[in-house]
């Protein structure tokens, strides 16, 4: 795979990860992260934006999920504490995506309250599954298909979240493999990077741990993006 060409300079690149926890994928993530740490039990730190529960049967998660959904079969923190407890305790963030991926252009889900209501049973469960997770210094939250709108902002804002967006990796395309979403990365990367150049803050990739295809090419995708010259570093809210 053809890496970038100049300029790129280092340029940081923070990892994160959507819609698990789920068994089989999410330790295999965690796996690839624990080896590309500085060293013993020091894993390349990540955010996972997780969900509380993902609900049984096909029709009620049509009534939550968008209309085009295809990956169903989520995780969830309720069903896989175990995961959730691996997550913090190896130093990742955890973060709120909903308790159940709602999509928030259901016209149901454009009233601030029932947005709240989403992010509040978030906390409950995580409260009860991982409660570790409250020292962590920022609370993070990222909107289900990132799709922000005033009613997010208003229940992220009052319930003293913290709004993360991020750059898509098209690792959740059904049609792609592991080289198309190579390219794909090293594509959107270095447009992320021109028009985020002034700024100097660090990208934010957005992988999907609940993902086979992203369990089994993550080390494959994170040595692309080293190749090209990007500086993979711990993620940090802060240096957002």
């Amino acid at each position: 795979m053809k890496p970038i060409k100049g300029g790129v300079g280092g340029y940081p690149v923070m990892l994160s990860f959507d819609d698990g926890p789920r068994p089989g994928t999410t330790e295999r993530v965690l796996d690839v992260l624990a080896r590309r740490g500085d060293g013993a039990d020091v894993p390349l730190r990540a955010a996972f934006f997780t969900l509380a529960r993902n609900p049984p049967g096909w029709w009620a998660r049509r009534l939550l999920f968008a209309p085009y959904e295809i990956w169903t079969e989520k995780g969830s923190l309720d069903r896989h504490p175990d995961l959730a407890r691996r997550i913090v305790e190896e130093g990742h963030w955890l973060g709120n995506h909903g308790a159940t991926h709602f999509w928030p252009r259901w016209p149901w889900y454009r009233n601030r309250r029932r947005v709240i209501a989403q992010l509040r049973e978030w906390e409950r469960v995580a409260d009860a599954v991982v409660p570790a997770w409250r020292g962590q210094v920022a609370r993070l939250a990222r909107a289900p298909y990132l799709i922000r709108t005033s009613a997010w902002r208003a229940a992220t804002a009052q319930t003293g979240f913290a709004d993360l967006g991020g750059l898509t990796t098209g690792d959740a395309d059904p049609r792609a493999d592991c080289d198309d979403v190579g390219r794909t990365l090293l594509t959107r990367l270095d447009r992320e990077r021109r028009l985020a150049a002034q700024s100097g803050r660090p990208v934010v990739l957005i992988f999907h741990d609940i993902r086979e295809l992203t369990a089994e090419c993550l080390d494959r995708w994170l040595d692309t993006i080293s190749a090209a010259g990007y500086d993979l570093t711990d993620f940090e809210p802060d240096r957002l």
